[in-house]
């Protein structure tokens, strides 16, 4: 999962499931336990929040102007957050959102974010993205051992596909190329991802010609929302990550809706990502 508070981990893995199976216009639905697809949940909002959200209060927000807005965060200063400031400037007397970065991007109607929303959930993805990067109270030690720990649950006798949202992706990311004894994975899907920001990438074991990670031997595919406020500084990773200089990321561009655009459970609904996910999956 990604930045902010969350509901506990059976409520957000019940949550995400259910998104992804729901009927949504011509697609059925991909519901992974009638097809034999198991699961595991990598979580990790209680190492930075004290109790978690209320299911009800997560699922009843109207159009999920995410749970990120609920507590004040303060950042401190330094280097990499001084950078990133610079990315997701900050202004007081901005009431909207700007028109987004990448104008050759059509098809979209122009939904702005409110800027008190922006800016907290700017706010909440610097702090926790810094204190994983800069394993701050070892963070990035036990969120690894997380993620290795559910790999090993899963086993080899069956496709293994890492699924990231917003900053697990970068989390995944880490531990394909970042961990010696990680596992060989089947497919990577990533979804609302701030892996094409550099200070994110400059933490990472990464390279521009050859960032494809060694450990995944299928394919790569990036979902992006362009209205998506982590991830439009750069939504594309192809061109960042390619492997022996080819660029082989497939970047898909979902059409999410409403103001707030990042939402993980509108990410699951779209028809290209699931189409994707059954295909990582084996279950075409």
């Amino acid at each position: 999962h990604g930045l902010s508070n969350k509901p506990a981990l059976e409520d957000l893995r019940r949550i995400w499931l259910d998104a992804l199976a729901v009927q949504v216009s011509e697609d059925s639905g991909f519901d992974l336990g009638a097809v034999g697809v198991r699961d595991s949940f990598v979580y990790w909002a209680d190492l930075f929040y004290d109790e978690p959200l209320l299911a009800a209060q997560y699922e009843s927000r109207s159009d999920e102007l995410t749970d990120s807005v609920d507590a004040a965060v303060e950042l401190a200063s330094d280097e990499w957050i001084d950078a990133m400031r610079v990315k997701f400037p900050m202004e007081e007397d901005q009431l909207f959102d700007d028109a987004p970065l990448d104008d050759s991007i059509e098809e979209y109607e122009r939904i702005p974010l409110p800027w008190p929303v922006k800016k907290q959930v700017i706010k909440h993805f610097l702090k926790e993205a810094h204190d994983y990067l800069f394993n701050v109270d070892g963070i990035r030690d036990r969120i690894r051992k997380q993620v290795m720990d559910a790999l090993a649950r899963a086993g080899d006798d069956s496709p293994l596909v890492l699924v990231g949202h917003s900053q697990g992706s970068f989390i995944a990311y880490d531990v394909l190329t970042g961990v010696e004894d990680c596992p060989v994975v089947d497919g990577l899907l990533t979804l609302g991802s701030p892996l094409g920001i550099d200070e994110v990438q400059d933490k990472l074991v990464w390279s521009r010609e050859d960032g494809f990670p060694k450990k995944l031997q299928g394919s790569w595919v990036n979902v992006y929302d362009p209205y998506d406020v982590v991830a439009r500084l750069d939504p594309k990773l192809s061109n960042d990550f390619r492997r022996n200089g080819e660029q082989v990321v497939i970047d898909i561009k979902e059409e999410n809706w409403g103001t707030w655009r990042h939402s993980a459970t509108k990410y699951l609904q779209g028809p290209m990502l699931r189409s994707h996910l059954r295909r990582l999956a084996g279950r075409v």
